[in-house]
């Protein structure tokens, strides 16, 4: 994979800029607003938290909580993934299952993933079927939503030119569907994913044990601004590293395919 030097040097300048007004802010009392030991409390210098960064990192506490939430984004995100793709691709052949389905999905996109979180709790308890229910919830709808609209976006003459051949409908879906919907299909992951990471930290935050947001939670409680702060980089972190790992390489396989077309 090949990195221009321009953006990324324009992006350490960036961090650099950031890095040094946090410093500025935390030396001055946010700008005098407080005074400079209550500003350290509650925005803590950089060289502070990337000390304690360190110090969570090789005690392991860091990544052992982020394993559990990972492994809780990951099976949540797969099973809104295995309804949501198939769903979304029935609903666009299907104008009538359309119809039904469609008005649920509209009616529950707007719906924070955090609004699930007390109903997880009454039906599954504390723990991880409440996080992964509240996970696929969360991360279902830009799945249908997405794999919806790359259906209705096919080309008309491909269904034409299966239907001289008289495909079957399961030749329709293999052949045309599915190839042409891969941009949104990847979209629709990438949104999912992102929706996901969201809701475990709500959902890790009220009572479910381990994880990133368990941390969040605990740095919170123990007025510990700079574990909070770490939560935080940490998930940034995370969120660059899978769309530079998984979907910048995806995007640019479905980019040359819409080139071939």
């Amino acid at each position: 994979m090949k990195y221009k030097a321009k953006p990324f040097l324009q992006g350490c300048i960036t961090i650099i800029v950031v890095i040094i007004i946090w410093s500025i802010a935390s030396k001055t009392g946010l700008f005098g607003k407080l005074d400079p030991d209550t500003a350290k409390l509650l925005l803590p210098m950089p060289n502070e938290v990337a000390a304690e960064f360190a110090d969570m990192i090789k005690s392991g506490y860091l990544l052992s909580n982020i394993w559990v939430s990972m492994q809780r984004v990951l099976i949540g995100f797969g099973i809104a993934a295995a309804i949501g793709l198939p769903l979304g691709i029935i609903m666009g052949i299907s104008e009538n299952v359309r119809n039904f389905i469609y008005p649920l999905v509209r009616f529950f996109s707007p719906i924070p993933g955090v609004a699930w979180v007390p109903l997880a709790i009454l039906w599954f308890g504390l723990g991880n079927n409440a996080a992964i229910f509240i996970i696929v919830m969360g991360s279902l709808s830009p799945i249908i939503v997405n794999s919806l609209q790359g259906v209705l976006n096919v080309d008309k003459k491909l269904y034409d030119v299966l239907s001289i051949m008289e495909a079957n409908t399961w030749q329709v879906v293999k052949y045309c569907i599915i190839p042409s919907i891969i941009p949104y299909i990847v979209s629709g992951f990438k949104l999912g994913l992102g929706f996901a990471w969201r809701v475990v930290i709500a959902a890790e935050m009220v009572g479910v044990p381990k994880g990133l947001g368990y941390v969040l939670s605990v740095g919170r409680n123990t007025a510990n601004t700079s574990v909070t702060i770490i939560t935080i980089i940490s998930l940034g972190i995370i969120m660059m590293l899978m769309e530079e790992v998984l979907f910048r390489f995806l995007e640019s396989r479905t980019n040359q395919w819409k080139k071939w077309q």
